[in-house]
Formats: structure tokens, sequence, C-alpha cells
């Protein structure tokens, strides 16, 4: 009797660990599935979200067509300007903040050239926060003028 309940205890025990597998790698997966039906994967909706951006970006960018990245540099900083525009405002009139350091460190702006960024940005506050402009328009402006303290000056024109 002893041995029975030796051999009956583990082939217990597997079945139930076996099923007990199968439910938790379902339960695990089912959000990952329908997130994936839904969006076609997280890069399918990033992707939707800035590709109309990226279009917009690589037809008017000078030296788009010669590197990709900068063309993807310019856009993240346009969606990080236009998603923190009001944060932003603030950081441009004070003259400091962390948005404004965030906005400098995605177009690239060097360390040395930080206060002409400052200065820059600053001085043209009236003109890129004109009450007749949208949000969306005057963060291109804001983008527009980093970008020409940083990685706009390595584009090379023609």
């Amino acid at each position: 009797m002893i041995t029975t309940r030796f051999a009956l205890i583990p082939g217990l025990l597997l079945t139930l660990a076996g099923c007990m597998t199968n439910a938790t790698v379902e339960l695990t997966k089912a959000p990952f599935d329908a997130t994936t039906d839904l969006t076609g994967g997280t890069s399918g909706a990033t992707r939707e979200f800035l590709d109309p951006t990226t279009e917009f970006i690589s037809s008017t960018t000078p030296g788009a067509l010669t590197d990709g990245r900068l063309v993807r540099a310019k856009a993240r900083a346009t969606v990080f300007a236009t998603h923190t525009h009001d944060n932003l405002r603030t950081d441009i009139a004070r003259g400091q903040g962390e948005y404004l350091a965030s906005l400098a460190s995605l177009t690239g702006v060097s360390a040395d050239r930080w206060t002409e960024l400052q200065t820059t940005l600053t001085q043209s506050y009236p003109a890129l926060f004109d009450q007749h402009l949208e949000p969306i328009q005057s963060a291109k402006l804001v983008v527009d003028l980093a970008w020409e303290k940083g990685y706009g000056m390595s584009v090379p024109t023609k």
C-alpha cells in the first residue's frame, strides 16, 4: 500500500503541474496576443504615429536623404516638443529647466552651445509662442531654432 501511494502522488503532481503550466502560459500570453491583434504590435502603433512626421520632415530637412538618423532625431524632437509644449514654454521663459535640457539633448546641442541656445530661445519667446500660432506650429519653430544650434550645424548645405 505504501508503494502505491508513492507511485500515485508523483503521478498526480506531474499531471497537476502540466495543467498549471499550460494555463499559466496561456494567461501570460493573452494580453500580448490581444495587443498584437489590435495594433499589429507595438512597433506598428509607433510607426502609425511617427510616419506622418517623418515623411514631412524628410521632405523639408536639408541633408535628410544622406543620413536617416538625422531625420529620426528631428522627428523625435518634434514629437517631444509637441507633447511637452506647455512645459517647454515655461522653461524657455525661465531660460532653463529639464524640458529645455531634454530638447537640447534631442537636437544635439553640445554643452559649449547650451548658453547660446538658452539666449536664442529666450529672446525669440514672443515669436515662438505668439497667440495666433497653434501649439504644433510653435513646437516646430522651437525645434527648428534648437536644431540650428545642434545637429543642424553639421548638415552640409548645397
